[in-house]
């Protein structure tokens, strides 16, 4: 039984880290509010692919996002550009403040 139990959580901590692997933290603050948001953009979903030729120099992915806090009805939208790898290119914000991850 030691083996499956090992086996068993082994395979769940690795499902665990693919599931997260595959969203992109995002922390904004509301310029109106002063609301702190944070959303994880998923890359398989919310990415769209620029398809770029080979060898072609920029950005690879592009998000568009409109963030909605809880506190009051200011839009906050972000437009980011990634490269192949998924880093971070390019960034702008309307409405608020991206804030420093603290990872």
């Amino acid at each position: 039984m030691g083996i499956f139990s090992k086996f068993s959580s082994w395979l769940k901590q690795t499902s665990q880290a693919r599931r997260e692997a595959d969203f992109i933290p995002f922390k904004v603050k509301c310029e109106k509010c002063g609301e702190e948001i944070t959303i994880k953009v998923n890359r398989r979903t919310d990415l769209q692919n620029l398809y770029l030729e080979s060898g072609e120099q920029g950005a690879a992915f592009n998000l568009k996002k409109e963030i909605l806090g809880k506190k009051c009805s200011n839009l906050i939208r972000i437009d980011v550009d990634f490269d192949r790898n998924y880093r971070i290119i390019a960034k702008e914000i309307s409405g608020g403040s991206f804030l420093p991850d603290k990872e």
